[in-house]
C-alpha cells in the first residue's frame, strides 16, 4: 500500500491494488451482507468496474498467534458490498488488468474499539439493532469493558488465541448461535454480563473440584486461568453463554 495522507484521527489515507484489497477478509461484526444491494450496486456500474476505485475502510489490529506472539492484521470494515462485487468480478473474469483503489486504515488496540468505531462509520446510516450481528457486538464489547481492565495482556482478543484467553470471534459465534435469546436493552444486556462475571468468579472457587475432574491435558491451562483469574474459555464450547442469556 502508499500512504498518501494522515487524516486527523489518525488514520491513513492510502493506495492499493483491487487483487490485494480482495484479498483481505471482512471483519466478521459488520452487517449482514444484503446480496440484493449488492446486485442494484453491480446493475449501477454499466460493466465499468473501476468505477468501485474508493470508499473501502480498513479495521487494522493486533492479534495472537500460537506462540502468543502479536501480529497485525487487516479487515474490510466498510465497503463489504463493493468488496464482494470486486472478489465476484476477479474472480470469475481471471485474466482482466488490476487496478488502484482508495482506502483508509486506521489501527485499533481492541475488537471493542472496532465495534465503537464501526458504530461511529454507521452514523448517518440506520443501524438495525435487531440485525443479530449488531446485537452480538454490543454483548461483545461490554463483555471486552469489564474483563479487559489490563491492555497489555488482553484476556478476550480479537480472533484466534489459545487458552486461557478467549477469542472475541468465538464469543460471536456462541452469541449468534442463541440470536433469538439476544436483546436491545441495554439493562438486559448489563444484567447478562453480570451473570457472566458472577459465572466466572464461582468457577474460581470451584477449580479444585474442575481441576479433579479434567484431562491431564487441560490441568495446565486451568492453573493458568486460575492464576489470571479468568475461567471462560475453560469450555471450549462456551455454553456459559447459551446459559446465561
Amino acid at each position: 500500500m502508499t500512504k498518501l495522507h494522515q487524516l486527523h484521527d489518525g488514520s491513513h489515507l492510502k493506495l492499493m491494488s483491487a487483487k490485494e484489497l480482495i484479498q483481505l477478509p471482512v471483519w466478521k461484526g459488520n452487517r449482514i451482507i444484503d446480496h440484493a444491494h449488492v446486485e442494484k450496486i453491480k446493475s449501477s456500474l454499466n460493466n465499468d468496474i473501476k468505477r468501485l476505485d474508493f470508499s473501502y475502510r480498513i479495521a487494522t489490529y493486533s492479534e495472537f498467534d500460537a506462540g502468543n506472539n502479536k501480529i497485525l492484521k487487516s479487515y474490510i470494515i466498510d465497503g463489504q458490498h463493493r468488496h464482494k462485487i470486486l472478489q465476484d468480478y476477479f474472480t470469475t473474469i481471471l485474466c482482466e488488468p488490476d487496478f488502484e483503489v482508495v482506502v483508509i486504515e486506521k489501527e485499533f488496540e481492541s475488537e471493542s474499539d472496532v465495534i465503537e468505531y464501526f458504530n461511529e462509520l454507521n452514523n448517518s446510516k440506520p443501524i438495525q439493532w435487531s440485525d443479530p450481528v449488531m446485537l452480538a457486538n454490543r454483548y461483545s464489547a461490554e463483555l471486552e469493558a469489564v474483563f479487559n481492565k489490563k491492555k497489555s495482556d488482553p484476556l478476550i482478543r480479537p480472533a484466534t488465541t489459545k487458552r486461557p484467553y478467549l477469542s472475541a470471534l468465538k464469543i460471536r459465534e456462541a452469541l449468534l448461535e442463541n440470536s433469538e435469546k439476544l436483546k436491545e436493552n441495554k439493562a438486559e444486556i448489563a444484567a447478562f454480563v453480570k451473570r457472566v462475571v458472577e459465572f466466572n468468579q464461582a468457577e474460581i472457587k470451584n477449580s479444585d473440584f474442575i481441576i479433579l475432574n479434567a484431562k491431564k491435558a487441560d490441568i495446565d491451562i486451568i492453573q493458568r486461568a486460575i492464576k489470571s483469574g479468568f475461567m471462560l474459555a475453560i469450555g471450549q464450547k462456551l455454553r456459559w453463554v447459551a446459559n446465561l442469556l
